[in-house]
């Protein structure tokens, strides 16, 4: 078992990204398996609600778990992370 300690608790709570809109200043791709039983499909939906319309991408997988970690998987983060927007800035 993992232990659960309140300083986990209170930092998590410093990163909570639900509380209010969050402009991360970047594009930001999430992709999230709709079979993870450890972070439900539901929380990236919210986060999603929270940035900014425009370069917010979100990809649901329909049979996809916690660990996105079938080769299928893992060939669409690669395939995400090799057409992510790259900017000199």
């Amino acid at each position: 078992p993992v232990p659960i300690t309140h300083a986990l608790i209170r930092d998590g709570q410093r990163h909570c990204l639900l509380g209010a809109n969050f402009d991360p200043g970047c594009p930001v791709h999430i992709l999230q398996g709709m079979d993870d039983s450890d972070v439900p499909y539901t929380h990236a939906l919210r986060v999603v609600e929270r940035l900014p319309k425009t370069g917010t991408l979100l990809t649901l997988i329909a049979d996809g778990d916690h660990r996105l970690s079938r080769p299928q998987d893992l060939q669409r983060l690669l395939t995400t992370v090799a057409e992510f927007p790259i900017s000199a800035d």
